[in-house]
């Protein structure tokens, strides 16, 4: 054998060689990584992962004792847009079985399957007079055509063989195929961890707390808080109470709201509710100190202020937060309907679309409709109490008066993109308009006690906390007020079913489209927080950095980057190939001359 050919030989030997360490190593690495039980999320915002408190609620076995079943309705041909919506669904409850295990089970069902009469029959059951998946429609257009696709973006949740709650992954209604679906849809994906966590907390908690509403000094009706009721029914016990002056009124209750009060709160009621606080109780203010009548504008084109004097402005005064007799004028505002006008409507600068902070109750949702907004300061005292911003006004902004006239010739005053400062993007000029303090309270009848309960060797009387309470204070009493239409009565049941309507015109709202106030889901969280719903909380309160595609950049330099993706590899492979050729010619021309 010539000393060329057992060359050759060897390098063969030496490229299989390896080309088997490498084929082995590879396959070890395999088997190792088979083994061992990890994942990485490299994004930033770690959009990709659980929140440390859902981990620990799905590895309990003490939280989650059996299996609980998801049925999602979002199977089938859908645009790409759903299909995403659909794939994250399936993805996020894959997560949730990594730590689960076979507690969580999920299937994908399509309602258009099955005869016309199963799909009807399946469609009703997962409407659920409203209360439960609402249909939507995408209308787009296909081979000029108009085509329309309905779905159910929802799921039902089957829990110890019972239905225990519907989830909404987006809400009812038609689409088209814009930013504005795209928007709704990442929305969507990004609350599923919310949505799922919440079915969950509902399906498993084993007792739930009481929450009052307080009745007798002209406070939202019931009728009208039925939309915010049916937000947190199934987490908690609800219950209206007239307090009447006793003492023991509120003691068995988490958490009291006390919600647009109208007439003057006894001293009685004032004491039994600062006597809860006192006792660690959870106090939500929702007020107006001023009175507002809409219908009079309506009417005659302006009107006056009045003041409310129901004293609990002045109790809880004395507990660290002034809520002044004002109105809050912003640039950031919603319309005014005014059915008598041309356009039907007037840009009305008291309608603030309030923003949130970085407070687990406001981080993340949509702004909030604050209809004739009152500002509030904190204020020192000896409490011992921890204060926080929860809603404030836009930098645009500024606080109108005490007891102002009102006016729809404000309108063409300020115009339509008012200037309230001098400086519209100052953060310091934003005034808060939503607050909380939590801590140690003194009493604010340390030095004044009702003579009716001094005298009562029954009444206990406590100067300061016995436990932490919570005061929360709105500068507006209805926020999450419902209009009396959206309440149908249901007399076997003594009670009323909401069923929401659009209160705006199809003109008003294709103008302030992509407008979207979280109303509700603000009332949810408050009430979530004072009671100590943390969980919930703390997947809410995530942030998750939004980058949208900017698609005149698309069309811009769509055909560049087309361009460049396609040329740069074949580049690589030209460069790559005439390197090889240029090597294996040097190589050979070392050869030859040796």
């Amino acid at each position: 054998m010539s000393k060329r050919t057992a060359k050759k030989i060897s390098n063969k030997l030496y490229y299989v060689i390896l080309t088997g360490i490498a084929l082995a190593i590879l396959i070890l690495v395999n088997i190792i990584v088979s083994f061992v039980d990890f994942r990485a999320d490299l994004t930033r915002d770690q959009r990709y992962s659980l929140t440390s408190s859902t981990i620990n609620f799905l590895e309990s076995d003490s939280l989650l004792t059996d299996k609980i079943l998801f049925k999602i309705y979002l199977e089938g041909e859908f645009p790409a847009e759903i299909k995403r919506l659909q794939t994250s669904v399936r993805e996020k409850l894959d997560e949730f079985k990594y730590y689960a295990g076979d507690r969580i089970e999920y299937e994908f069902i399509n309602p258009n399957d099955g005869s016309p009469e199963d799909q009807e029959a399946l469609k009703e059951q997962l409407y659920n007079k409203g209360r439960g998946i609402r249909p939507a429609d995408i209308t787009f257009r296909k081979k000029g055509a108009s085509n329309i696709i309905e779905f159910f973006p929802g799921a039902v949740v089957e829990y110890r063989g019972q239905t225990v709650d519907h989830i909404r992954f987006m809400e009812g209604g038609q689409y088209k195929l814009d930013l504005q679906l795209e928007n709704t849809v990442q929305k969507a994906i990004n609350n599923l961890e919310y949505k799922f966590m919440r079915a969950l907390a509902e399906a498993t908690r084993r007792k739930k707390q009481k929450l009052a509403f307080i009745h007798g000094h002209g406070e939202l009706g019931i009728p009208y808080t039925q939309g915010a009721r049916k937000a947190i029914e199934d987490a908690y016990i609800i219950e209206d109470v007239r307090l009447n002056g006793a003492i023991n009124a509120l003691d068995k209750y988490d958490g009291i709201i006390i919600a647009d009060a109208k007439e003057k709160i006894s001293g009685k009621d004032r004491f039994v509710i600062d006597q809860y606080l006192m006792n660690g109780g959870n106090v939500m203010l929702f007020h107006n100190p001023l009175n507002i009548n809409n219908d009079t504008i309506r009417r005659t084109g302006k009107v006056h202020s009045s003041r409310r004097r129901t004293g609990i402005t002045d109790l809880i005064f004395e507990y660290g937060i002034k809520m002044n007799e004002d109105l809050v004028v912003d640039a950031n505002y919603d319309p005014f309907i005014m059915p008598g006008i041309p356009k039907g409507y007037v840009n009305w600068y008291f309608y603030v679309r309030a923003r949130g902070t970085n407070h687990p109750i406001s981080s993340m949702v949509d702004p909030v409709k604050l209809p004739y907004v009152s500002s509030l300061q904190f204020i020192k005292t000896k409490n011992k109490t921890r204060p926080s911003v929860i809603l404030t006004s836009s930098s645009n902004s500024k606080s109108f008066g005490n007891v102002p006239l009102l006016s729809v010739a404000m309108e063409s005053t300020f115009g339509e993109n008012p200037i309230f400062q001098e400086n519209p993007e100052d953060e310091r000029n934003k005034l808060m308009l939503g607050g909380i303090l939590e801590g140690q309270f003194e009493s604010a009848f340390k030095n004044r006690i009702i003579s009716a309960y001094a005298d009562n060797p029954d009444a206990r009387f406590y100067e300061k906390s016995q436990k932490p309470g919570k005061l929360m204070v709105i500068g507006n009493g209805t926020f999450f007020k419902n209009t009396y239409y959206d309440s149908v009565a249901v007399p076997e049941e003594n009670s009323y079913r909401y069923v929401p309507r659009m209160p705006r015109g199809k003109e008003i709202d294709e103008l302030f489209a992509g407008t979207r106030f979280g109303n509700f889901e603000f009332f949810e969280n408050c009430v979530d927080y004072m009671l100590g719903e943390n969980t919930l909380l703390s997947i809410r309160s995530r942030t998750i950095d939004l980058h949208p595609t900017d698609k005149l950049k698309i069309k811009k330099y769509s055909n560049f980057y087309k361009f460049i993706t396609i040329l740069i590899p074949i580049l690589f492979i030209g460069i790559l190939a005439i390197t090889i050729i240029v090597i294996r010619k040097k190589r050979f021309a070392k050869k030859h001359s040796t």
